[in-house]
């Protein structure tokens, strides 16, 4: 008995100290992320369902609240998979950032979907000019400032084709024959023996369809938090 106090004891500082370590990243890695994407603004806000061999034009345009203090920055567009996507045309754009209803302030990239996945366009800020009033005020200031990159978001998608269609009636049509083979083997008198004893089974079920499916949840949740 005092052996499972102190099992139990033990277990619960555990998770005590899991639950202390994610509440303190948590809000860190989410207030980091909020920044960074708060410096641009994208329309759309990401490409989702680009299909292969087909191109997407997006806009962008600075966010006021955070790039205040300059007039105009220069952006690098680069894809984190060639394979699965790349930045068509110009891959440096110029964007104003004097007012954000103003036509200048938006500039426009076109993303290409080359393969089925998902992958991002990192778009790196070069530099960030700001304007100095001088006597004719027209000397600028170009500041090398480091800022976060920021990751837009890209999946690319097959086109159906009939071909796509005639393989999954074929698949589904031979799973069926075969679901029907197994069942037509099947001898009841091995079933009935099966069930007078039914622990092999029971464990077999509980290891498929109850331990299987909660260590996969448990190693998930752990592995997000870790990362």
């Amino acid at each position: 008995m005092k052996n499972l106090t102190i099992l139990a004891l033990f277990r619960l500082k555990f998770w005590l100290s899991v639950s202390l370590i994610i509440a303190t990243v948590r809000p860190t890695s989410a207030v980091g992320l909020v920044k960074s994407a708060a410096m641009y603004s994208f329309d759309p806000t990401k490409v989702d369902g680009l299909i292969e061999n087909s191109e997407q034009q997006v806009k962008i345009s600075c966010n006021s609240s955070s790039l205040e203090q300059y007039d105009s920055v220069t952006i690098k567009l680069t894809s984190a998979d060639l394979d699965i996507a790349s930045v068509a045309g110009e891959k440096v754009v110029f964007c104003q950032c004097d007012s954000p209803v103003s036509v200048s302030n938006t500039s426009q990239f076109v993303v290409r979907g080359l393969f089925l996945g998902r992958t991002i366009i990192n778009v790196e800020t070069l530099n960030a000019t700001r304007l100095i009033e001088g006597v004719n005020r027209r000397p600028t200031k170009v500041l090398n400032a480091s800022f976060p990159v920021v990751r837009y978001h890209v999946s690319v998608i097959r086109q159906e084709r009939l071909i796509d269609h005639l393989f999954l009636v074929l698949a589904t049509a031979m799973l069926v024959c075969a679901n029907i083979g197994m069942g037509c083997k099947i001898d009841m008198k091995i079933v009935r023996e099966v069930l007078r004893k039914p622990i092999a089974p029971g464990i077999g079920f509980s290891c498929q369809y109850v331990i299987m499916p909660l260590v996969s949840m448990i190693t998930t949740f752990f592995g997000v938090f870790i990362v």
